[in-house]
């Protein structure tokens, strides 16, 4: 009878629940949707598992679509894309036989969103590792060749078999390469999407000769905050939509502006602004560098809520479009009529590790990608008397 009661209290306790307390912690499924657009074709893999691709075969003319990818998947993200630019065989080159036989060159731009908040989560740049896997012709004069498949040489790489992991080691990868609308030649669904700031196309180094390549980058989950207000960027100097003092600019003193800021939310741990405008058309001999960037300032403190007009002792300062020297450089616009500039601020869930000589504006916005918790802009109007 002893031997009974003491057998059922042992299975008694075998059966006995784990406490809540002990049970392992199952993450939270997310929805996601991919916004991607290709020259000429991808595939996307989110934690080792493909989740869909362009929907137009790569083997169709002149294809440069835009795709949107819904999925569910949880936090840590660990992101993979393979993309292809189109070649009729191994030796990279189109419209072979034809008057216009040549080497094809390529360009990709992504970005990932949380369905429910639309928040932008990740987003292409040079911060993403990439691996060519196809390269050709590696011998480039053989464009003009009769025989290309015969006179083009190539190179293959194997694709790893668990680089989708997130337990793949990519140290070897290269970064990615970010190039301008201009040199990939955006048309079609390019324009399907308000792209998120800092989202650049890119590819490995050569837009031409490197057919096919695999991007990846592993993306942790966003810092949650709670924000009762909406941040908010202004100035005691101008107002949002207004004109820019002309102290401001290279008419006048040339110092930065005044700026001052409110309701950042409690879980930033640092802010960031930039400064500046979209360029007019490039005259003779000039060279497409995109954006004039005029100011960049990172790990500015949380606890700062305004930066006085020219001063340069609240946080760091970094890079400008002339490249001549880190800090501010004034506008100076060439030719009469209303020029905008922007100015935002970001509020980031840590503090950055860039360099002063390395924060363009590209490269600050690259560094910042997947910390940004809230942000805020002001557009300014200024008009050269000459």
């Amino acid at each position: 009878m002893k031997m009974k009661k003491l057998l059922a209290l042992v299975l008694a306790f075998i059966v006995l629940p784990i406490p809540a307390a002990s049970q392992a912690v199952v993450s939270k499924s997310v929805a996601f949707q991919a916004e991607v657009w290709a020259d000429n074709w991808f595939s996307l893999y989110i934690n080792g598992k493909k989740v869909g691709e362009d929907s137009v075969p790569i083997t169709t003319e002149k294809s440069f679509n835009s795709e949107k990818i819904k999925f569910s998947a949880t936090y840590p993200l660990t992101i993979g894309v393979i993309a292809k630019d189109f070649t009729e065989n191994s030796s990279g080159l189109e419209y072979i036989g034809k008057p216009n036989q040549q080497i094809g060159d390529a360009g990709i731009i992504f970005q990932i969103r949380e369905i429910s908040t639309g928040k932008v989560v990740a987003y292409s740049g040079r911060d993403w590792k990439v691996l060519t896997v196809n390269k050709a012709p590696l011998n480039p004069e053989c464009v003009s060749s009769t025989n290309p498949t015969t006179d083009c040489k190539y190179s293959n790489t194997t694709i790893p078999n668990t680089w989708t992991s997130s337990t793949y080691k990519d140290t070897t990868w290269k970064n990615a390469t970010e190039f301008s609308k201009e040199t990939v030649g955006v048309k079609d669904g390019y324009f399907d999407y308000s792209w998120a700031p800092g989202a650049a196309l890119v590819w490995s180094s050569d837009l031409k000769l490197d057919n096919t390549i695999l991007l990846r980058k592993v993306l942790k989950a966003p810092t949650v905050v709670t924000a009762t207000k909406s941040m908010t960027l202004g100035s005691p100097d101008f107002k949002d939509g207004g004109n820019l003092p002309i102290d401001f600019t290279c008419d006048g003193k040339g110092i930065s502006p005044s700026l001052s800021w409110s309701n950042v939310p409690t879980g930033a741990q640092s802010l960031a602004v930039i400064m500046d405008t979209i360029p007019g058309p490039l005259r003779p001999g000039e060279v497409d560098i995109g954006k004039h960037f005029y100011l960049t300032i990172f790990n500015i403190p949380t606890t700062v809520t305004s930066i006085a007009a020219g001063a340069t002792n609240i946080g760091t300062f970094g890079q400008n479009f002339q490249g001549k020297k880190l800090g501010f450089t004034p506008p100076c616009s060439q030719g009469p009529g209303s020029k905008k500039y922007t100015i935002y601020l970001y509020a980031l869930s840590s503090k950055l590790t860039i360099t002063a000589a390395d924060a363009t504006e590209n490269s600050l916005l690259a560094a910042m990608n997947g910390k940004v918790i809230s942000t805020a802009e002001m557009n300014v109007y200024y008009s050269r008397q000459s």
